[in-house]
C-alpha cells in the first residue's frame, strides 16, 4: 500500500469518525430528551386515569411505529446492528446507508425513548459502520472493510465516550472478521479519536456514569469477585439462550402478529414503568441510582429480574436497539445485590457493595459477548474506576471461563448464525 493511499484512508476514517460523533451525540441527545418527556409525563399522572391512558397509547404507538419503519423500509435495521456489521466485514456485503441511517435513528429514538429496555450503543455502532460504507470507494474491498470497521469503533466510542473500548471491541469481538494490519489499525484509532472529540465538544467531558469511583478493595476480597464471576458465567449462558429463543420466536410471526407482539410488550413495559421507573429504559439513570445505594435488597432483585426479562422481550420484537447498556445495568443490579450480602457477611473485608456492582457490570458483558478485554476497558472508561481493574479482571475472567466451559458462544455470532440477520442484503451496486 503506497503512502498516497494511506493518507486517503486516514482522511476518510477521520471523516467517518466526525460523522459518527455528530450523529452519535445527536442520537444521545434525542433519546435523553425523549426519556425526560416520558419521566415528566409519568410524574404528572398522579392518579389521573385519563393521563395514564394517554401515556400508554402514545408509548405503544411509538413502539409499533418503530417496528413498522423497520419492517417496511429497512429490515436489516432491526436489533443492535452488530451482527449485521460482522456479516458485512466477513462477506464484504454492503450496508445500505440510505435506508439504514434514517430508520435506525428515528426507529431507535422511538423505541428507546419509549422505555423499551434497549441501549443506544448498538444503533450507534451500526450507523457508524453505515457512514464507513458511505464514505468508502465503491469496489475497493480493503478500503470498504477498514472504513466499516472504523465506523463501528467510532460508533461505540461515541455511545459511551470510550475511545479505547471502541478500538478493543473491533479487534476483539470482530477479530474473526477484521483485517488486522498497521493501516487498518491506524484508521480505527483515528476514527475513534475524532468521534469522541466531537462528542466531548458537544456533550462534555464527564464519564458516561457519574460518581462511580471506589477505593481499591483488599486483596482478600478477590475470591469473592471470582465467585461473582462464576454466577455471571451461568447467567450469561442463560441470557444468550433465552435471547436466541426470543428472536427466533419473533421471526416466525407473520402478518399482523409482529405488531401485536410489539404492542403487548410495549403495554407491559409501559405499565410496569409507571410504578417502577428504574425497571425500564436503557438503564443509565437507574444504574447511577443503584451505585448511590438508593435501592433496598428486594428492589435490587426485582429490578434485576424485570430488566433481565424486559431486555429479551424488547430486543426480540425487532426495533432498533442494543443490549450493551441493558447488560451493564443487569450486571450492576445483581452485583450490588451480591455486594450487600458480602458487606453483611464480611464487614472487615468489604466496605462498600458498589465494588461488586462495578465487577458485575463487566462480568455479564464478558460472559455473553465473550469479549472480556472489551468489557474491562469499557467499564473502566465509563466509570473511571481505575482502582478496581484487578477485581474487575478477576470477575470477567471467571465469568468468561465458566460461560465458555458451558458451551457458550458470543451472542452476536449466535444471532448471525441463527438467521437473525438474514435480511441483510448482499453487496450489489445495482441495488442501493
Amino acid at each position: 500500500m503506497n503512502r498516497k493511499f494511506s493518507n486517503i484512508l486516514i482522511f476518510k476514517s477521520g471523516l467517518v469518525g466526525l460523522l459518527s460523533g455528530l450523529v452519535g451525540a445527536l442520537f444521545h441527545t434525542c433519546i435523553n430528551q425523549a426519556d425526560s418527556w416520558r419521566k415528566t409525563f409519568v410524574n404528572n399522572i398522579d392518579g389521573s386515569m385519563g393521563l395514564l391512558l394517554l401515556f400508554i397509547v402514545l408509548t405503544c404507538v411509538a413502539v409499533v411505529l418503530s417496528v413498522f419503519l423497520v419492517r417496511k423500509f429497512a429490515p436489516e435495521a432491526a436489533g443492535s446492528g452488530i451482527p449485521q456489521v460482522e456479516i458485512t466485514l466477513k462477506e464484504n456485503k454492503k450496508i445500505h446507508w440510505q435506508r439504514i441511517l434514517p430508520v435506525k435513528f428515528i426507529g431507535g429514538v422511538l423505541a428507546i425513548g419509549s422505555g423499551l429496555v434497549l441501549g443506544r450503543e448498538g444503533p450507534t455502532i451500526h450507523m457508524g459502520s453505515a457512514f464507513g460504507d458511505m464514505v468508502g470507494t465503491p469496489h475497493d474491498r480493503f478500503q470498504h472493510h477498514v472504513l466499516v470497521a472504523a465506523g463501528a469503533a467510532a460508533g461505540l466510542a461515541a455511545a459511551f465516550n470510550a475511545p479505547l473500548a471502541g478500538l478493543i471491541f473491533v479487534t476483539e469481538e470482530m477479530r474473526d472478521h477484521f483485517e488486522y494490519n498497521f493501516q487498518s489499525l491506524m484508521a480505527v484509532i483515528f476514527a475513534s479519536c475524532i468521534s469522541v472529540t466531537v462528542v466531548q465538544i458537544l456533550n462534555g467531558h464527564q464519564p458516561d456514569i457519574l460518581n462511580a469511583s471506589f477505593q481499591a478493595p483488599k486483596l482478600a476480597t478477590l475470591p469473592l469477585f471470582a465467585i461473582l464471576g462464576v454466577i455471571f458465567g451461568l447467567l450469561g449462558t442463560l441470557f444468550n439462550n433465552l435471547m436466541l429463543k426470543g428472536v427466533l420466536f419473533s421471526k416466525k410471526q407473520k402478518g399482523l402478529k409482529p405488531y401485536l407482539l410489539a404492542l403487548i410488550i410495549a403495554l407491559t413495559i409501559t405499565i410496569v414503568g409507571c410504578f417502577l421507573p428504574s425497571a425500564v429504559g436503557g438503564g443509565h439513570a437507574a444504574l447511577e441510582l443503584a451505585l448511590h445505594h438508593e435501592f433496598s435488597t428486594i428492589i435490587l432483585l426485582a429490578l434485576f429480574f424485570l430488566r433481565f426479562l424486559f431486555t429479551i422481550f424488547s430486543y426480540a420484537i425487532g426495533t432498533p436497539g442494543g443490549i450493551f447498556a441493558p447488560m451493564l445495568a443487569i450486571g450492576t443490579f445483581l452485583g450490588l445485590w451480591y455486594g450487600q450480602f458480602a458487606v453483611a457477611f464480611f464487614p472487615a473485608l468489604v466496605e462498600h457493595p458498589g465494588i461488586f456492582a462495578i465487577g458485575g457490570m463487566g462480568a455479564l458483558f464478558a460472559a455473553t459477548v465473550q469479549a472480556p478485554i472489551t468489557g474491562i476497558i469499557l467499564v473502566v472508561e465509563m466509570t473511571r474506576s481505575y482502582e478496581l481493574i484487578l477485581p474487575l479482571m478477576v470477575t470477567c475472567l471467571s465469568a468468561s471461563l465458566v460461560a465458555n466451559r458451558l458451551g457458550g458462544k458470543p451472542i452476536y455470532s449466535q444471532l448471525a448464525k441463527a438467521g437473525s440477520v438474514d435480511s441483510v442484503n448482499p453487496m450489489d451496486s445495482k441495488n442501493p
